[in-house]
């Protein structure tokens, strides 16, 4: 008997570097120092990054095996690069601190740098999408039985995936696997079964952006169906509105999902307080700021590194470079220009959903799906577009071969006699 061992690609590490902040900042700072998972996000940019900064070293060791693909890169990363140099400029212009001018560009260039380093179709294709479900099904696993130890000595600890990049690409996955099921068979049924179980388990911490990504999968799914098994797709939509009823009506109302649905259906725009109020409030304190740096600071922003101060419900917050919605965060760093950009972004990202909402090859649709996650979260967290990295605007390649699937075990695939293939016209 002959073992076969796929090595990883870049793709696949770049789903685990996702990941892994994760584990670590659920047993270290939640089980151990028992501080809230909200409080930890920087410690889990500098392993995400520290990550990336390995691979990057490890690339430039072995640049000779680096072939990236003119043709294959998307177009949006002209933009990305204009974004980098004006937010570095502007942002020396206006003398904002070099060490956040720093480290507002790196999210930047991080996104431009792996559009570019996945025009290499070896970086991509071959990746082991068996291994790639069963290690995201550990995950997400053992993040709940984690969130269980959590909940015993950290009484604000919940039952998650971890923060919003790990959760987008943990359902992601989860989804993708079900999606490209071809046949009823019993594992694939206990497959499914087991995913919607991991599913329900984290339900109470999701928020009014993982209801909006489920219901766009869910819609996702049965339009791939309806042409195929009508019926199919009627018993499902039908049996999904019975159950989400249901589950919606048992959720405790102290639950983070019940608030935030509650904060929807009592919506006031015009209030400064509670989470939508904040992100108003942000909204304000960052057009006070632009407006008092004059015309150009309203054309190019404040440039990278810029900061505010603003009010929340209960504090002040000075010095702060965040920015909840898209449209803010790309006006404050880039004025009247980031209008520009965010829509050539988001214009980019129907582009690749509308591109790849139909294939059959699981590198393509899970770059869908993190596309739906980007604009989803352009509306409420927005650095999400930066945290994941690049990867909604890759073009991702598959090594064609007769009767073979990536979401197949194809461990005996022989790079010399099956050329690789671009997977980006939706097939």
């Amino acid at each position: 008997m002959r073992i076969y061992y796929r090595p990883t690609t870049f793709f696949e590490r770049m789903i685990y570097y996702f990941l892994l902040p994760d584990v670590m900042a659920k047993v270290v700072y939640e089980i151990i120092f028992k501080v809230p998972a909200i409080t930890v996000n920087q410690p889990k940019q500098f392993m995400f990054y520290g990550f990336l900064a390995l691979e990057y070293a490890w690339l430039l060791f072995t640049h000779k095996r680096f072939v990236p693909c003119l043709r294959r890169i998307n177009p949006f990363a002209a933009v990305l690069a204009l974004m980098a140099l004006q937010g570095v400029l502007v942002g020396i212009w206006w003398g904002n601190s070099l060490s956040r001018i720093a480290i507002d560009s790196i999210n930047v260039l991080v996104v431009l740098f792996n559009v570019i380093i996945l025009s290499d179709p070896n970086k991509s294709a071959d990746t082991d999408f068996q291994r790639l479900f069963l290690v995201n099904r550990l995950f997400a696993s053992g993040m709940i039985v984690l969130s269980i130890l959590a909940m015993v000595v950290n009484p604000v600890s919940v039952i998650s995936f971890g923060g919003s990049v790990s959760t987008a690409v943990c359902i992601s996955l989860l989804v993708t696997e079900v999606v490209l099921f071809q046949r009823n068979t019993v594992a694939n049924i206990t497959t499914v079964a087991f995913s919607a179980a991991l599913l329900l388990a984290t339900i109470q911490s999701w928020n009014r952006t993982t209801l909006m990504f489920c219901t766009a999968a869910l819609l996702l799914y049965l339009a791939r169906q309806i042409g195929r098994t009508p019926y199919r797709v009627a018993a499902i939509a039908i049996s999904v509105v019975l159950a989400a009823a249901v589950i919606f009506s048992l959720l405790p109302e102290e639950s983070a999902l019940s608030r935030r649905i509650s904060g929807i259906e009592n919506l006031d725009l015009s209030a400064r307080t509670g989470s939508i109020g904040e992100r108003e409030a942000e909204s304000d304190a960052v057009s006070e700021k632009i407006a008092a740096l004059g015309p150009i600071g309203e054309l190019f922003g404040a440039g990278h590194g810029a900061s505010y101060v603003v009010k929340y419900t209960w504090k002040w917050k000075f010095d702060y470079s965040n920015a909840h919605y898209g449209w803010v965060l790309f006006f404050l760093r880039y004025g009247e220009l980031g209008y520009v950009y965010l829509s050539l972004w988001i214009l980019t990202l129907l582009v690749t959903i509308l591109q790849t909402w139909r294939t059959n090859y699981a590198a393509s649709l899970v770059i869908c799906l993190l596309a739906v996650w980007n604009i989803g979260y352009l509306g409420t967290y927005g650095y999400f577009s930066f945290f994941i990295a690049g990867l909604p605007f890759a073009r991702a390649a598959f090594r064609q071969r007769p009767g073979w699937s990536q979401t197949a075990n194809a461990a005996t695939s022989d790079r010399r006699r099956f050329p690789l293939q671009s997977n980006f016209s939706g097939t």
